[in-house]
């Protein structure tokens, strides 16, 4: 299970954390506008309604579990990959970069999903700059397997090497910025890619479909849906989703979500802090007791 952290709960950066979610992997959200936080959950249920009715989620439920953090330092101190999602200012773009990389670990792959700002520039103040970089994922980002990205002079081979990786085996598929334009695609192509999606689905669950030439060139053979047995799921239902060193043993209370250990429920409650999974306010814990 990979460990991602994703900056800006706006509509981009809630459908990257729900298809890692869907992918078995945990993810905690992050945005310093509590209201857009807050309707993260709902963003997210519509988001799964979607692809579900359009034919392209090959299981009813994500694997994963999205978090929702208040605290920056705790979504990113622990992340593998850190995604930044927000708006397309140049100065807050800079100065999150600069803060995410001096609370996380010196080794976390850090990456804008900028359209057209220049990722060099975003980086300049970024310590360990070799692990950052500009990854853009294409919309619909459940059914695009392309993932952009934009290295800097300083982005470790290594490190691009790291990623794709990781991308190949949520079945996506890396690829460079060819010029100084993003690549955009047309409503065909997006149909397109759909369509394909589907017809990938199909054949995985045995059935017969009929095959087309506008299949998409970059789509990567190995793109699978991932299954139930999957052992990330395994783990991330059984530790904590916040810490993942205690196993969860409490319940929070009204919503009753059993999604984190009793020192991690305790230190919601004491900042007044809310659901990671509904943002709903917790009014008590009743600590669980599993033989």
């Amino acid at each position: 299970m990979v460990r991602i952290a994703v900056i800006g709960s706006g509509l981009l950066g809630t459908k990257i954390a729900g298809c890692f979610a869907y992918h078995g992997h945990r993810v905690k959200m992050y945005d310093v506008n509590t209201e857009v936080l807050d309707a993260f959950a709902d963003n997210l249920e519509a988001d799964k309604k979607e692809i579900q009715a359009e034919g392209l989620m090959a299981q009813p439920n994500f694997l994963g579990h999205v978090l929702c953090m208040s605290r920056l330092e705790e979504t990113v101190e622990d992340a593998d990959y850190i995604f930044e999602a927000v708006i397309e200012d140049l100065e807050i773009k800079q100065d999150l970069f600069e803060k995410i990389s001096h609370l996380c670990h010196p080794s976390a792959i850090i990456a804008t999903n900028t359209l057209n700002l220049d990722v060099e520039r975003i980086t300049a103040r970024t310590a360990y700059p070799e692990r950052a970089m500009g990854l853009r994922f294409l919309h619909p980002v459940y059914a695009i397997p392309e993932v952009e990205i934009s290295p800097t002079r300083y982005t470790a081979p290594a490190n691009i090497e790291k990623v794709r990786q990781m991308l190949e085996r949520m079945g996506k598929t890396l690829f460079f910025r060819s010029g100084r334009e993003p690549l955009i695609l047309s409503v065909a192509q997006i149909n397109s890619r759909k369509h394909a999606r589907r017809e990938q689905l199909a054949r995985q669950h045995g059935m017969l479909v009929v095959q087309r030439g506008d299949a998409p060139e970059l789509g990567h053979s190995g793109n699978v849906s991932p299954t139930l047995d999957d052992d990330c799921a395994t783990v991330s239902d059984r530790d904590c989703a916040i810490c993942m060193d205690r196993p969860r043993d409490c319940l929070l209370c009204p919503c009753h979500h059993l999604v984190t250990c009793h020192e991690c429920a305790k230190s919601l409650v004491n900042r007044k802090d809310y659901c990671p999974i509904c943002r709903k306010e917790i009014s008590e814990t009743i600590r669980v007791h599993i033989s």
